[in-house]
């Protein structure tokens, strides 16, 4: 996908990689860059809008907790500014093993609600519908699982079985939405917060991660952008320094049988 001319959303709770994927999205010459972000950093929006004047750029402070109903008119809002959605970027991201409601909400939940909402506004058969990508971010961990990071891993993998589903062609060819996943491996900005395993016997894993070889945010950023620009409806992608396509492996396609199933 050219970049060029899009208007893009950007919904975070990650800091480092948002900001450095957001720096490397106006470099392309987007037209709009809506931001929505549970801390307001009006010098980071500054620093953004500096790197290129010609992208507009939006920012709105976001409760990840809001119900859909109360998402659903948040949205109302930002589409006056946007006028429609090329790109939706769900970029939220926390790990605190000891609050499992926030860690699901924020990794899993909120993506799936974000998406509903925004849906009704890239839907090509919808008024204000193009078409267009949703990026959900995800982790290695949504790959293969995490002795210390059991929740976060569950809801990650939340992420990318939602993705996947969404990708089906059934959505796809109506919508004209493509829908896919980055599972992004350790940056230092994640390791370097403080951590607690899900259960005690895995803090001294936790606490080795400090000193753990790991990306740079910027090197995840230029990844995500990549993946964007390259994509294409229902790949899964893997950052972890360079860029893979994932194959998952099918053991029961499911789809494939309901769908035959309901045609007959």
């Amino acid at each position: 996908m050219d970049l060029e001319g899009k208007h893009v959303v950007y919904v975070a709770d990650c800091g480092g990689i948002a900001y450095e994927t957001c720096k490397v999205l106006v470099t392309k010459k987007i037209a709009k860059l809506a931001i929505l972000h549970s801390v307001e950093n009006p010098q980071a929006i500054a620093q953004l809008q500096a790197l290129n004047p010609k992208t507009q750029i939006f920012f709105w402070k976001f409760d990840f907790t809001m119900t859909r109903m109360d998402m659903q008119r948040y949205f109302e809002d930002v589409m006056m500014q946007m006028d429609y959605i090329d790109i939706l970027v769900n970029g939220s991201t926390l790990c605190k093993e000891q609050d499992v409601e926030a860690t699901i909400n924020v990794n899993l939940t909120a993506p799936i609600n974000i998406i509903s909402c925004a849906m009704s506004y890239m839907d090509k058969n919808k008024d204000a519908g193009r078409g267009g990508m949703i990026v959900n971010v995800s982790s290695v961990t949504g790959l293969d699982p995490s002795p210390v990071f059991c929740v976060y891993s569950a809801a990650k993998f939340g992420v990318i079985g939602f993705t996947r589903s969404l990708a089906h062609p059934i959505y796809y060819e109506k919508t004209g939405v493509a829908v896919m996943a980055i599972c992004c491996g350790p940056t230092k900005t994640f390791v370097r917060h403080t951590m607690k395993a899900f259960l005690e016997y895995g803090q001294e894993y936790v606490d080795k991660l400090k000193g753990a070889p790991c990306q740079e945010t910027a090197v995840c950023a230029r990844n995500i952008v990549r993946a964007i620009e390259m994509g294409s409806n229902g790949q899964i992608w893997l950052d972890n320094g360079r860029l893979d396509i994932v194959k998952p492996q099918l053991y029961w396609k499911m789809s494939d049988e309901l769908v035959e199933y309901m045609e007959r």
